[in-house]
């Protein structure tokens, strides 16, 4: 349905633009009556900005890594060799990713994209030819290596110095960038290098007498079958044969790969392999290469090979390999094969992505030192009014806080009692949980301003608001802060089960994420009797799909239209059913600024997940459940800007799974990060929202991840995890108290003391003081646009015109808090958080920002002084001091000159300016004490 008028749009505008809406939905329309006389272009196929979005080769990329020390390493996953002199041996160093390198993504087992094991051949190979040896003597890979759906993997092939043989030890490491550099390195192989040998692989005779042809019809849907995701680049086998102990193989790489470009392509290698490491008839797990030995490499960049596999014994062959001539490429005198189990598959594709909430003791702070500050105290409560009484009357206090002009210089502390859980025995109070969600996201908005201390009063409130802490648990006199943490292991014990027995009730159970939850449950967890339960049940969109899916899955499903926020219904449809174990994923999400969020928003996200969570929870409790999980969100956690209400429900479900579990019930609170599934809450996300996520650290979850993540969650004897991407580099650069979660993650080097620098506010409106005073709104100007292109994610200034209303560049609530929050950490104000709003265009804040910067009531010979200030800041300070200068200056400024006895300057000081030395207050004290119509002379120097 395409509308053709409006009442508020011209006709002839509408009427196109629903044509033209038809034509891109596959209508076929005749333009010649409209365009009669005009002639048929082709339109270009690029953007019309003429912008790339990809990478494009960096034609000083080898100049840069030989300024850097290193030697370019020709080779497609290694990009830099970096010698070891002392040792004799060398480190070769790479990226790898699914974006840079897409054809990984054909090796997937079990749903993770693994490193293939024939590619630590191809690395240890490369890395032997650095030091003359050319055959790997042995090598063992320890632990597999998983490609993140997003991001890239630092790879490190390291190679030790000679023994008494001339071999050298050599090991592959590996580092998810997104760890960030303090992260530890995951040892994936390692082994010895040796002196090559002669490759002898005689494969002329082709295809081998007397051998028997090996059927492969179906074998690649059986691997699929079996959940082995080998894709395209990886079914490279195309005939096989029998003879005795050996088989046969012939195997190609398909059209448009590279194999030149590889000692032997990683993927023609693997596929060489399946004939003995799948066999669909009897295995549900694939068997993958584990220990090497007597690898040595022949005629390479080969695209097409031919094949012998001898067995050695059991789970051991032998390879002899050519290419399609019967030339020699490679021989391994002994290859081990082993198994690869779930557990192996969890720690490496899913763990560095779940994490959890501690809280660290730490020393309290100076009473001496605190700011003035406003105290709100929250008033607990068990049940779900008291849940949406409390976060109202939060919402209500901190917002008319917020709008006060005369608390612009106060701290607000809100102050709960009970809301958080340091111990496993700890029942937090939920009301009080659901106020702290509220208080995290208002703190996220307005940064540096609020204070949330979960407390008992055994320590003084002015010593809790010295801290770099935003939130502060104080339990008998020790002061507790919160810090993300990587996930313990799971143990021995074991956690949620989805057993046959009994029913699993799903609620959200049609959309998006709870079909997806659904699906893993009956294909992965054992489940075969489901109720999913939504708003619309079984009339809502792709409902009776979903259902034919299950059951041709083997399972029994009931799809039922239910509003779990309502009592009675939810216990009339739980009235008989044998329930074993319960999913919540159900809610709604309705984002905005908090300064912007009403009652009745926040009562309407409250509702449809933590009220139905509530009703699960009273309902079930005389119930023997396995599991009790409930999907929450890290916005409760993280303290998500414009997501207030989501995180005060949220917030609530951690506590009640803490409640549950210390009452001896199985419960578990799953605070997920960003899901990108196609659908559901996380489809409502804009671009801008997309983006700003990914600025502050956050990446989605895919739906395979996502199950990895569930069951390596589910089987934690934990109360709460927080599953999420983090990129903890993002993470790091995050200052003061915004960055306090993450301090445990981001360990920071420790460096030398500095002398505290001067306020962000007069630092910088010196800088603009020094500009001539016609030069200073440009630059204001020039500033705004930038943080607005950076806020919506443009490249660059060229769409942010200074004219323009914020309302159509496309800023929101939410744009407008991180543009206000961000301009006010460049300029060093707290801003207004209606400061878009307030003056409408880059150019009317630029005005607004040059009149709380530079006062118009400067003396009237500024100008002069601002020459000579620009002057100054551009003299190397060592030429000042030459030339007698710089005592002088000292001397205006009140000071005294440098002692002759004083150490020289460092190496460098010439090219030290006065500015990057902080010397513009000097220079300001300086300039009072000269007479500037004699000192501008018209020499223009001095």
């Amino acid at each position: 349905f395409i509308n053709l008028q409006h009442r508020t749009r011209p006709e002839e505008t509408e009427l196109l633009t629903g044509l033209a809406t038809a034509w891109t939905r596959g209508t076929t329309i005749d333009w010649t009556p409209l365009l009669a006389g005009g002639h048929r272009i082709d339109l270009p196929t690029y953007p019309f900005q003429r912008r790339t979005y990809w990478i494009q080769p960096t034609p000083g990329a080898t100049a840069d890594l030989a300024a850097a020390g290193a030697e370019p390493a020709g080779h497609p996953l290694l990009g830099a060799v970096v010698p070891a002199p002392e040792t004799g041996g060398v480190t070769l160093t790479g990226r790898l990713s699914l974006r840079d390198q897409p054809w990984l993504t054909d090796h997937r087992i079990g749903g993770v994209a693994l490193f293939p094991g024939t590619g630590f051949v191809e690395l240890a190979l490369r890395a032997g030819q650095e030091v003359g040896c050319d055959r790997i003597e042995e090598l063992t890979i320890a632990a597999p290596l998983a490609l993140p759906d997003h991001g890239t993997v630092k790879v490190q092939v390291v190679v030790g110095g000679p023994d008494e043989a001339g071999r050298h030890p050599v090991a592959v490491h590996s580092r998810p960038d997104a760890d960030g550099p303090d992260a530890p390195w995951t040892c994936h192989a390692n082994g010895l290098l040796a002196p090559a040998e002669p490759v002898d692989a005689d494969l002329t005779a082709w295809p081998p007498r007397d051998a028997e042809e090996i059927d492969l019809d179906g074998f690649y849907p059986g691997i699929a079958e079996a959940g082995l995701g080998y894709g395209p680049l990886f079914q490279g086998l195309r005939a096989a044969w029998r003879s005795g102990d050996d088989v046969y193989a012939e195997v190609r790489l398909p059209d448009g790969a590279r194999p030149e470009t590889y000692g032997l392509h990683p993927a023609l290698l693997d596929a060489a392999l399946h004939t003995v490491t799948f066999s669909p008839a009897g295995a549900d797990r694939a068997t993958l290469p584990f220990a090497w030995s007597g690898v040595t490499l022949g005629t390479p960049g080969a695209g097409n090979l031919r094949i012998r596999l001898t067995a050695l014994r059991p789970g051991t062959v032998a390879l002899q390999v050519a290419d399609s001539t019967g030339r020699p490429v490679l021989t391994v005198g002994s290859l081990a094969l082993r198994g690869i189990s779930t557990e192996q598959l969890d720690a490496a594709g899913g763990q560095s992505a779940l994490f959890q909430l501690t809280w660290v003791p730490i020393p309290a702070g100076e009473t001496a030192a605190a700011p003035p500050v406003v105290t709100l105290r929250v008033d607990g409560g068990e049940d779900i009014a008291a849940v949406h009484a409390g976060t109202q009357t939060a919402l209500t206090a901190v917002q008319e806080w917020l709008a006060d002009p005369t608390q612009t210089g106060a701290r607000l502390a809100v102050l709960t009692r009970g809301a958080v859980a340091i111990n496993d025995e700890d029942a937090p109070d939920p009301a009080a949980a659901a106020v702290r969600g509220l208080i995290r996201s208002a703190q996220a908005e307005h940064p540096d301003r609020i204070l949330l201390a979960d407390t008992d009063g055994s320590v003084d409130l002015a010593a809790l608001l010295t801290l770099p802490e935003p939130q502060v648990v104080v339990r008998d006199g020790v002061v507790y802060a919160a810090r993300l943490t990587r996930a313990a292991a799971s143990g021995e014990t074991a956690g949620a089960t989805f057993g046959p027995d009994g029913t699993v009730l799903v609620t959200g159970g049609t959309g998006a994420l709870g079909a997806l939850v659904a699906e893993h449950l009956v294909a992965e967890r054992g489940a075969r009797d489901l109720l999913l339960v939504s708003r619309r049940g079984a009339a809502a969109p792709g409902a009776a799909d979903l259902r034919d899916r299950l059951t041709a899955a083997g399972a029994i499903v009931r799809i039922e239209a239910c509003d779990t926020a309502d009592r009675d219904a939810l216990a009339a449809l739980l009235n008989g059913v044998e329930l074993s174990a319960v999913v919540h994923t159900a809610g709604v999400v309705d984002d905005g600024a908090f300064t912007a969020l009403t009652p009745d928003r926040l009562a309407a996200v409250l509702r449809a997940k933590a009220d139905g969570a509530a009703h699960l929870d009273e309902l079930t409790r005389d119930r023997q459940l396995t599991a009790f999980v409930l999907f929450s969100s890290a916005s409760a956690v993280l303290g998500a800007p414009g997501q207030a209400n989501y995180a005060a429900a949220n917030a609530y479900l951690d506590a009640l799974a803490a409640r549950r579990r210390a009452a001896g019930r199985v419960a578990q609170s799953l605070a997920w990060g960003l899901w990108d599934v196609g659908g559901g809450m996380s489809g409502e996300l804009s671009v801008a929202d997309r983006q700003r996520l990914a600025r502050s650290g956050v990446s989605p979850i895919g739906a395979e991840q996502g199950m990895r993540l569930l069951d390596a969650a589910t089987a934690r004897d934990a109360a709460t995890l927080v599953p999420i991407n983090l990129d903890v580099r993002a993470l790091g650069a995050a200052e003061g108290s915004a960055g306090a979660l993450f301090r445990a993650l981001t360990r920071t080097p420790s460096r030398r003391a500095t002398a505290p620098a001067p306020d962000a506010a007069g630092a910088f409106a010196r800088r603009l003081a020094g500009l001539p005073a016609d030069d200073r709104l440009g630059m204001l100007v020039d500033l705004v646009r930038t943080q607005a292109a950076t806020t919506l994610g443009h490249p660059d200034v060229t769409g942010v015109e200074s004219g323009r209303a914020f309302n159509d560049l496309g800023f929101d609530s939410l744009t407008a808090v991180e543009f206000r929050t961000g301009l006010g950490q460049a300029v060093g104000l707290r801003l207004s958080a209606t400061l878009v709003f307030d003056h409408p265009t880059p150019a009317d804040v630029a005005r607004y920002l040059l009149a709380e910067l530079a006062p118009a009531d400067e003396p009237a010979d500024r100008d002069g002084e601002d020459e000579v200030r620009r002057i100054l800041l551009g003299i190397p300070l060592a030429r000042l001091r030459d030339a007698g200068l710089l005592d002088a200056l000292l001397q205006l400024g009140g000071g005294s000159a440098a002692p002759d006895d004083a150490p020289p300057a460092p190496d460098g000081a010439d090219d030290t300016s006065i500015d990057e030395m902080d010397t513009d207050a000097l220079i300001s004290m300086a300039l009072s004490g000269l007479d500037l119509d004699d000192a501008h002379t018209g020499s223009g120097s001095f």
